[in-house]
């Protein structure tokens, strides 16, 4: 073909399909199988085909979201973010469906994935990990490409994880308790949400690494477990009855307000160090009054980008150099924290 533009009969010829398929698939005539299609796409776009760079592929691709129904900010922005980008996407032709589990138990997580399942070509999932629940999405895997999202299940044939280095996470709050604290050191509190998030417990393994190879004079005193429900305040009262010389609180879970009035109500707002996850309108407003240190956050529309790329890649909607790259924990403090 050098010296000549490549034309549908070179396609016809890469893809080993006819020219009356590959003019359906790239006039977008519909009545071609989903292999084929994506057979006929990836042969235009290697050959150069100057039209097939722009075409909406004829078959809507179908991506279902499993996540827990909750008012949690993350979660809706979630939503939100998850809205604008098919809009951004909408040359690829996918369509998203939600699927919601209400309560924190395996039963009601495979029930959603379970009708995620049938009205969906891929998923993409933000589930905590349980036996039940891997086994799950590993027999879900093997049928349909699945990507884990915020938190992991390294053992269930999930197709990617987009989300944090939550070792990195962990270490890097440790490091930012341990620097602020100095040599004085003092009493430490972790609050997660759930160590079955796979994602709160790689936090807690670096900032327990962290700590105790660079600040030892940092006694992280108890490890408290949240279940994502705002009562962070409470957590803390009892904390301060049992350990009245708390000095930092690393708060990986929701409660951020609550933790601060019950601080401020026993006067000791302005020397206890708190640091915290995601930047919300609450923790925007605690870090410009000085009651939270750091916020350690993440760009959610990136994450959100990056999973329904790799999808498309797997679907052989997008070429692979085309996926978003993955991102480093960012550090936001009161003089760099700007509302998203």
């Amino acid at each position: 073909m050098t010296g000549r533009k490549p034309t549908m009969d070179d396609v016809a010829a890469m893809a080993h399909v006819s020219r009356i398929t590959v003019d359906r698939v790239l006039n977008r005539r519909g009545m071609v199988s989903a292999r084929t299609e994506e057979r006929v796409l990836a042969a235009a776009r290697a050959l150069n085909l100057d039209r097939s760079m722009d075409i909406v592929p004829t078959r809507i691709l179908r991506i279902g979201i499993v996540l827990q129904n909750t008012t949690n900010h993350y979660y809706v922005k979630l939503r939100q973010t998850y809205a604008r980008a098919v809009q951004q996407y909408a040359k690829f032709n996918i369509r998203i469906s939600w699927h919601y589990f209400e309560t924190l138990d395996a039963e009601a997580v495979n029930r959603s994935l379970d009708a995620a399942e049938k009205v969906s070509d891929a998923l993409i999932v933000v589930l905590f990990e349980d036996p039940a629940i891997v086994r799950k999405v590993r027999e879900i895997s093997r049928r349909m490409p699945v990507v884990t999202l915020a938190s992991d299940l390294p053992h269930s044939g999930r197709l990617r994880y987009v989300g944090s280095d939550a070792i990195m996470e962990g270490r890097t709050a440790g490091g930012l308790i341990g620097q602020i604290l100095g040599e004085q050191g003092g009493d430490v509190v972790i609050i997660q949400g759930m160590t079955q998030l796979h994602e709160h417990a790689q936090r807690e393994a670096g900032f327990r690494t962290t700590l105790r190879l660079h600040y030892q004079n940092c006694n992280i005193v108890d490890c408290y477990q949240s279940f994502e429900i705002d009562d962070g305040g409470k957590i803390i009262a009892r904390m301060l009855e049992r350990f009245p010389n708390l000095r930092a609180i690393y708060n990986m879970s929701v409660g951020n307000p609550s933790i601060v009035q019950v601080l401020k109500k026993a006067h000791r707002a302005e020397q206890t160090v708190i640091i915290a996850h995601t930047l919300t309108p609450e923790t925007q407003d605690l870090l410009e009054a000085g009651y939270i240190r750091a916020v350690i956050d993440r760009d959610i529309d990136l994450d959100v980008r990056r999973t329904l790329e790799i999808i498309l890649h797997a679907e052989g909607r997008l070429e692979s150099n085309e996926i978003s790259p993955s991102q480093m924990p960012q550090i936001l403090i009161r003089e760099n924290a700007h509302p998203r």
